[in-house]
Formats: structure tokens, sequence, C-alpha cells
């Protein structure tokens, strides 16, 4: 049995982040969210740039969660893609930069429990949107909704 103690993170909301036509909302996740440096942010947010998915390219909605993991960072970038599943693409930063975390398997871990706050929050605001109009302030009303608290 394991016997690691998990406390609880706290999730940070940190604005609207677009990448060419791609909107996402930034979550910032970590023991202590100051612990983030502006850096490393930058880095992460160089990494969604130019990321192969081609985001800039793509007229969709989405979050991201850098989540802060020891001295090391996960990046979650997730997107609609306007239908009712969640996409996802993972970014570590193992080597100093944020790079794919190739995970070719056919069992692999998703969202862990405080990744799950997030996620929970995020799911629960899209069905909104899904059930309005798809009009621009329903748009707007989807991206100014944000999950802030301990998970």
């Amino acid at each position: 049995m394991n016997t690691t103690s998990y406390p609880s993170k706290y999730a940070q909301p940190k604005g609207i982040f677009t990448v060419g036509k791609t909107k996402f909302k930034w979550y910032d996740l970590a023991d202590d969210p100051a612990e983030i440096s502006p850096q490393d942010i930058h880095n992460a947010r160089l990494c969604v740039e130019y990321a192969e998915e081609g985001f800039q390219n793509i007229d969709d909605l989405g979050f991201i969660i850098m989540h802060r993991c020891g001295k090391n960072y996960l990046l979650l970038v997730c997107t609609w893609r306007s239908e009712n599943e969640l996409w996802e693409s993972v970014y570590y930063d193992g080597s100093g930069n944020f790079e794919v975390w190739n995970r070719n398997k056919t069992h692999l871990p998703t969202y862990c429990v405080w990744e799950m706050g997030i996620v929970y929050h995020e799911s629960q605001s899209w069905k909104k949107y899904l059930g309005s109009g798809w009009e621009e302030n329903d748009k707007e009303k989807y991206l100014n909704d944000f999950f802030e608290g301990e998970v």
C-alpha cells in the first residue's frame, strides 16, 4: 500500500491565452502558484504557439493547465474541437524545454486528482456552452467562467 501523502494544491486562473484562432483559458496549478516563474510560463506559451497541432489555424476553444510537479511541469493543452469530447496534448519540461510527452501506450495516465478539479469545472462550463445558442456572447460566457481554489 502507498503511504505517500498528497496534500492539496491550488488552481489559479491566469486569463485568456490566444494562439491564432484558438482561445485557451490558462490555469496555474501548484502547491503555491507563485512558485511558477514568468520564464517557465514564457517557455510553455512558446511550446503551445509552435506546437505541431497548429492551434493558430484552428478556430477552437479550450484550456491549459500549467501543473508544477515538484521541480518540473506538466503542460496539459486541452481543446473541445466544437464537440462534446475533450482533446488533449501533454508536454513536460524534462529536458529544460517543453516537449511532447510520448504516451503511446494502451493504458495510460490521464488526469491526476488535482487536475481533475479544473477539468470537472471546465466540463460543466463547456456543457453549458453546448446547450446554448453558440452565439458570441455564449462563447464569452464560457471564456470568462474560470475555476479558482484548492484542489
